[in-house]
């Protein structure tokens, strides 16, 4: 085949193809909008309009629909929406686990009690009665928990005082003098107390604990040092060197002992 006649066939070929697809875009033309209509279909009788309702309904001067008598507003005022409330919470009830030490103390029933000394010739004598009275006091309340050999430290027993009041007493020999206490017996103040004995108690045992195990590696290092002397000494001196280490072992007993009593 020719060239030419190559070129004259392709180019037939191409018009034919371009007026097909012009001539179907023509017989097709150009798509036309989709209308959609809806309708509303009642569920029920209720949902329908009432016809009856449109009945009842008159006409209005200026209104272009009838309206239902005795619906038409003549005059109105402009207010200010509402706030809406907010919702109250709701009270929780009162929790101690919630509270202080004072607040608990507050709620207690008062647990004061007077405790009057016996009658001293000073007024520093009153007083220093008096706190030993409160003593035993205190320490018969503690009772059974604690011994009542048991003496509670200082600051606490002096948080306890609330008030002290020393009144003078004319006698015919003299003046003397009576020390009264208004000290507080409350919960609170009896476990702070207790937590106090149990400490002592706690580091009572662990000094009986640590004299045991001082006690107990002085008799060790006196016996090893006793083999090795008597070794040393191939046999010469053993009463002396036995002797020696029965008194180390004894004088270690006597510190131990003095310094746990």
């Amino acid at each position: 085949m020719k060239p030419f006649t190559f070129m004259t066939v392709v180019l037939g070929l191409v018009l034919g193809f371009l007026f097909a697809a012009g001539r179907q875009s023509v017989v097709s033309g150009p798509a036309e909008p989709v209308h959609v209509q809806a309708y509303h279909v009642h569920d029920s009788a209720e949902d329908a309009p009432d016809p009856d309702d449109e009945d009842d309904r008159e006409e209005a001067e200026g209104l272009p629909v009838p309206i239902v008598p005795g619906t038409r507003v003549t005059e109105a005022e402009a207010l200010p929406p509402k706030a809406a409330k907010a919702p109250r919470p709701a009270r929780r009830a009162p929790s101690i686990l919630r509270r202080g030490p004072a607040a608990v103390a507050a709620t207690e029933p008062s647990m004061t009690r007077l405790v009057s000394g016996r009658l001293s010739a000073t007024v520093e004598r009153a007083r220093a009665d008096a706190r030993l009275q409160l003593e035993r006091e205190v320490a018969e309340w503690l009772t059974p928990e604690v011994p009542t050999n048991w003496r509670p430290p200082a600051p606490l027993l002096v948080r306890l005082i609330r008030k002290t009041e020393v009144h003078p007493i004319v006698k015919d020999y003299g003046t003397v003098y009576e020390a009264t206490l208004e000290a507080d017996f409350s919960t609170m103040n009896r476990d702070r107390l207790l937590g106090a004995h149990r400490r002592e108690v706690v580091t009572r045992r662990l000094a009986v604990l640590g004299g045991s195990l001082g006690f107990v590696l002085a008799c060790l290092a006196s016996l090893a040092g006793y083999i090795r002397a008597d070794e040393a000494t191939k046999g010469y001196y053993t009463h002396w060197l036995r002797g020696i280490a029965a008194a180390g072992v004894g004088a270690t007993g006597v510190l131990i002992y003095q310094f746990l009593a």
